[in-house]
């Protein structure tokens, strides 16, 4: 049986893709343009419009943000949560600040039903 996103996970599994496919044009695109000469931070500019990467880096922090929010919500819901709502809670107010805990916290996220 195939497995049902959230729109959240949905929306945050395209702008990972997305992402990635524009970095990788990105790194590509730099990586001749260094062969080709220098590479001054106006090149750079034009090759991260040219390729879409900060729109897409946006679209991502966003997805992101909109994932953690509803799997936090969605915790909240389960009967484990009261036991262990300060731990969970604190996860959460530090996902900004620690980065393994953001990428561990999506992990979850996207594994959630």
């Amino acid at each position: 049986m195939k497995r049902t996103f959230s729109e959240q996970q949905k929306e945050y599994k395209e702008a990972k893709e997305n992402f990635e496919k524009a970095n990788k044009e990105f790194e590509q695109k730099l990586a001749t343009t260094k062969k080709l000469g220098n590479v001054t931070p106006e090149v750079m500019e034009q090759l991260v419009g040219d390729t879409g990467l900060h729109i897409a880096l946006n679209r991502l922090g966003a997805a992101e943000a909109a994932l953690l929010k509803w799997s936090h919500e969605m915790i909240q819901n389960e009967r484990d949560y009261l036991q262990n709502k300060e731990q969970v809670d604190r996860m959460y107010s530090f996902i900004d600040q620690n980065p393994h805990i953001k990428a561990q916290l999506i992990q979850a996220a996207m594994k959630m039903e």
